[in-house]
């Protein structure tokens, strides 16, 4: 093997197998040399000047990547797209999706293209490069429903993707007038009473619901000690009327360990003075509505 073709074979290997004639030019090759794999068949055209070295099925995140070389230098996988390679909660797919220098450049087919006239901060996810968490969420305040955006939020602070801060740095920096999504975003991010993420999607879920219907806020994730000095961090805790509220995921009393570890938790709750009611997270999803009414009627109890 030439040192061309191992130079392509290193970047290919970097890349789900694909190389754009950029990386071939780059290592020394030629449009005849890419022309002669294309005609015999080493090579397939997966995007205009992209091509995949082998002959595996591409997944999604194949066809992002794809999409995003087709796309020239600057191009990142963007919005939804990125909402799910960060693993973020809200969404579980997403169209393959890309913002690009505001050039006059092809539009990848198969491919939604955003274009922007402002640099893009980007950072490598599973290889591909990817708008940051911050501009991630920013950029899907324009496209998703509130709730979306704020369960894709929660999550990201949940796993330490950003912080409250950074959100904020990121807003004076790129939220700019005519930004779409902005105030959406900002309104959100006001709306955090506190610099603490909930435990789950779940709880994302039924905390916007409870604020929705004007419920009194409650404290996230305060930490309490029992009266043998267990640690207790229920889900939703207000102090001054001395109530809380779990929500439970699917796995929660998936054993007979982890049922008596609850019923002892709640009974260590009760002789704090703190009544707890416990909701599932699929009666969140189904009827959140209904739960939201059950949790006033015991707030006002």
């Amino acid at each position: 093997m030439g040192r061309v073709e191992e130079e392509v074979a290193a970047v290919a290997a970097q890349q789900k197998f694909m190389v754009s004639r950029g990386d071939v030019l780059r290592a020394g090759g030629t449009d005849n040399a890419i022309r002669w794999r294309i005609e015999r068949g080493v090579w397939i055209p997966v995007q205009a000047g992209v091509y995949q070295t082998d002959r595996r099925t591409q997944d999604w995140r194949s066809k992002l990547l794809a999409a995003v070389l087709a796309g020239g230098e600057g191009s990142v996988a963007s919005h939804r797209a990125a909402l799910v390679l960060w693993g973020m909660d809200g969404i579980s797919s997403a169209p393959v999706e890309i913002t690009v220098p505001y050039t006059h450049g092809p539009i990848p087919k198969g491919t939604i293209v955003h274009r922007t006239r402002r640099p893009v901060e980007a950072e490598i996810v599973d290889g591909i490069p990817v708008t940051t968490p911050e501009r991630t969420l920013l950029d899907c305040a324009a496209l998703l429903p509130r709730l979306v955006v704020t369960k894709a939020l929660e999550s990201a602070l949940r796993m330490g993707l950003t912080s409250v801060p950074k959100l904020y740095e990121m807003l004076a920096a790129k939220g700019g007038r005519g930004v779409r999504g902005t105030r959406k975003f900002r309104s959100i991010l006001v709306e955090r009473v506190a610099d603490t993420s909930t435990g789950s999607g779940a709880e994302t879920e039924i905390l916007f619901h409870m604020r929705r219907a004007r419920l009194p806020e409650p404290e996230l994730q305060h930490e309490l000690f029992s009266l043998q000095g267990e640690r207790m961090v229920p889900d939703f805790y207000w102090p001054a009327l001395g109530k809380a509220i779990e929500i439970d995921g699917l796995d929660a009393h998936s054993s007979a360990d982890a049922l008596d570890h609850d019923l002892k938790r709640q009974n260590a709750l009760l002789d704090l003075g703190i009544e707890l009611r416990r909701f599932t997270a699929r009666a969140v999803r189904r009827d959140p509505d209904g739960v939201v009414a059950e949790i006033r009627r015991f707030l006002e109890s």
